[in-house]
């Protein structure tokens, strides 16, 4: 048998039996019968439903008794029921997907630095928003309140259109993931020391990365060009 689906069987047992006395198991046990029973036969259903609502109350009992080891002997025995299932009939597999699917990779959480940003925050702890589209969409955007006029202050709809921008954005975005652990000065530090320096830099609607663009007609077509550079000759 495939080392994936006995993986994915270990991980289905597991998560039934931890929600076995739950309202969850309403669909465990509905879910289940259905894969034991491989579309066989009637009987075969009722008796693994019967088996089933056995299993569960041996369950209910070992975990109000506090016996955990006999709580990981039932699971041992419902993964071995579904490996049982698995190794039966082709096609078990897809149908225990269907029932159970796998559990979604976790995303890398995107920035517009030149590398990923867990590349750039290491092995800290998991990050509040996703990625720094997330942080400007739903904090900074809704947290800001600006005259967006083109007179005191302005914005691009399309930031991440801006090269400058989203790297500012980024980088405020990420010191906002590491200084909310902190609980004390954290934010302070956040807004006075990051967010306020960057944000007078982007909104700057005469110098900001933001000037060609406007908030009511959108992003420009034509953004400012690049810095003008010429090679190193280190001769």
């Amino acid at each position: 048998m495939d080392s994936s689906a006995i993986e994915h069987a270990q991980r289905v047992a597991a998560r039934v039996t931890a929600e076995a006395e739950g309202e969850a198991w309403k669909a465990h046990h509905m879910a289940l019968t259905v894969f034991l029973a491989g579309a066989r036969s009637a009987r075969e259903e009722e008796r693994h439903a019967r088996q089933l609502t056995d299993w569960r109350e041996r369950l209910v009992a070992c975990l109000a008794a506090d016996a955990y080891a006999e709580v990981a002997e039932l699971q041992d025995q419902l993964q071995g029921w579904i490996l049982t299932e698995l190794g039966r009939r082709d096609g078990s597999l897809g149908t225990l997907l269907a029932h159970y699917p796998l559990p979604k990779p976790p995303r890398e959480p995107r920035s517009v630095f030149p590398m990923p940003a867990s590349d750039v925050y290491g092995d800290g702890p998991e990050f509040y928003f996703a990625d720094v589209f997330a942080f400007v969409t739903d904090y900074l955007a809704i947290t800001l309140r600006r005259p967006l006029d083109g007179t005191s202050a302005t914005w691009c709809p399309r930031w991440w259109e801006h090269p400058e921008a989203g790297a500012r954005l980024s980088a405020l975005w990420l010191a906002w993931e590491h200084l909310r652990h902190d609980s004390g000065l954290g934010m302070t530090t956040w807004w006075l020391q990051h967010a306020d320096p960057h944000l007078r830099v982007l909104m700057d609607p005469r110098q900001g990365p933001f000037a060609a663009c406007s908030p009511s007609k959108g992003h420009t077509q034509t953004p400012f060009e690049p810095l003008p550079v010429e090679p190193y000759d280190p001769s």
